[in-house]
């Protein structure tokens, strides 16, 4: 009887979320390669530029155990367009390489600051 209710524990999935890992979940290739994907994925919405105050844009999203990333969203909405058009970009991003903590794999959330400049 006591096995049981351990195995139907032992089922559950971790969904935990560690905010300072040992290492850092991060893109495949760095940085470079990101901020690459971004410049090629990146689709602006036909709006008008000129009402479009300059700013920042933060996307948070979750990185999982697999490299998946989950729960995209802004940290404050402005023009839903714009805002929109970054998330997408998060979204379809490949899998990333998961943080860790003591050399195991952990879920971690990662914020992406945009800067907002249009002339």
């Amino acid at each position: 009887m006591l096995i049981l209710p351990f195995f139907l524990f032992s089922q559950v999935e971790d969904t935990t979320i560690v905010l300072y890992p040992d290492i850092e979940a991060k893109f495949p290739g760095g940085p470079t390669e990101m901020k690459r994907f971004i410049i090629d994925n990146l689709e602006y919405p036909k709006i008008e530029f000129e009402t479009i105050p300059d700013g920042r844009i933060f996307i948070e999203f979750i990185v999982n155990l697999d490299g998946s990333i989950e729960q995209v969203k802004t940290r404050e909405e402005g023009v839903k367009e714009l805002d929109n058009a970054y998330i997408e970009v998060i979204k379809n991003m490949p899998n990333w390489i998961p943080a860790e903590v003591n050399g195991v794999k952990v879920r971690s959330r990662g914020i992406l600051p945009f800067r907002i400049c249009f002339q």
